[in-house]
């Protein structure tokens, strides 16, 4: 994962897509014991780290218990993150597509033409939103997140 953020902040470094305002990022989680929240609050980091502005709100919908949570985070400048993460019967698998006002990012991993040399991602434990994502889980409404 680290060699994917990496990749995608020099893209950003770059200004080739422009400023970031939606990202969209599906996970397919093989191990039917992984924890959707915490997943789903590491790829909140990982939208965090992209966005140009902060977070504002966060609604959350699924069951974190269950086979499927997707979280939306609106930031404070308009920006949009859809992110989903599900249990799946696959091998774990991230479909990535970052959307800049001048361009565009994709990256898919392991499934596609290049199967054979795709590492599958590596998820850390950086939620920086989990507690945000827990309550909108919980309540079934959106949390306005503090700065």
């Amino acid at each position: 994962m680290e060699l994917l953020k990496k990749s995608v902040q020099s893209v950003l470094k770059k200004e080739r897509i422009g400023s970031p305002v939606f990202l969209r990022c599906v996970l397919h989680i093989a191990d039917d014991s992984a924890n959707l929240l915490s997943l789903g609050s590491e790829m909140a980091a990982l939208a965090n780290g992209w966005m140009p502005s902060p977070p504002a709100r966060v609604y959350t919908q699924g069951d974190a218990d269950g086979t499927q949570v997707t979280v939306m985070v609106h930031y404070v400048g308009g920006q949009m993150a859809l992110l989903s993460v599900n249990q799946a019967d696959v091998d774990t698998a991230i479909d990535i597509m970052l959307v800049g006002n001048k361009g565009v990012i994709y990256h898919e991993t392991p499934v596609g033409r290049h199967y054979l040399n795709a590492t599958v991602p590596q998820l850390g434990d950086t939620g920086e939103l989990t507690e945000a994502i827990a309550q909108s889980l919980e309540s079934g409404q959106p949390i306005t997140v503090e700065e």
